[in-house]
């Protein structure tokens, strides 16, 4: 039976808790669904049935006759920084526990790496790359908290748990003296890097739900590799 784009749409809301992915309407079966952050990232012809865009604002009537999709506050949720557990099980991380703290949410875990160093160069390996970093002053054994917000009250409830390297996707001056105090390293990923893993993590996942579906991830208008 062929994809139709309201199928895709309800698996989006079911997988991301988006409420309401379906952008822009169409009737014709999807076998080709391109993805990408934003409309900028996709070339002006488009070999596509349909449209996944995660910023889906300045779409408008590019593309004529194809459907788009769209997931922001969900996709941001679950496939970047915060609560991601798609990328500590890639990652192999252990006791992963889910936290909300002062309008922030995340995960704290233990990494399988046994020191900062190793830590580093397995996120860089999966994610390729960060912004910048500087070391905890204990660099063994570290345990990680990844959030979505970087701030120096957040710092404080993560190292009274334990926590020695703190994961996000910008850092915050303002955070820094915090996390310097209390012997807490961080990493930042770069919000734009975490985005790009989390668009080739859920083509990835609509491959293995739809598997006559061929997805296409683009980013600065150039085809990436899953």
């Amino acid at each position: 039976m062929p994809l139709s784009l309201p199928t895709l749409a309800r698996w989006l809301s079911d997988t991301l808790g988006e409420p309401h992915p379906l952008v822009r309407a169409s009737a014709a079966p999807v076998t080709h669904l391109a993805l990408a952050l934003e409309p900028g990232d996709l070339p002006a012809e488009l070999n596509a049935d349909a449209l996944f865009l995660h910023r889906s604002r300045g779409v408008g009537e590019r593309w004529p006759g194809l459907g788009v999709l769209g997931a922001h506050d969900g996709f941001d949720l679950h496939l970047t920084t915060g609560p991601n557990r798609r990328l500590a099980r890639v990652l192999g991380w252990r006791d992963v526990r889910q936290v909300e703290w002062e309008r922030a949410s995340g995960l704290i875990a233990t990494p399988v790496q046994e020191d900062w160093e190793a830590l580093r160069a397995a996120l860089h390996r999966e994610l390729g790359g960060e912004d910048t970093s500087f070391p905890p002053a204990d660099p063994r054994a570290p345990r990680v908290a990844l959030m979505n917000a970087l701030r120096p009250g957040l710092v404080e409830q993560a190292a009274d748990l334990g926590v020695t390297v703190y994961l996000t996707g910008q850092l915050r001056p303002s955070a820094v003296a915090a996390a310097r105090a209390r012997g807490v390293g961080v990493i930042a990923l770069g919000h734009r890097r975490t985005e790009e893993w989390g668009l080739r993590q859920l083509a990835r996942e609509l491959g293995a739900a739809f598997p006559g579906l061929e997805v296409a991830v683009w980013a600065r208008g150039r085809r990436q590799r899953l």
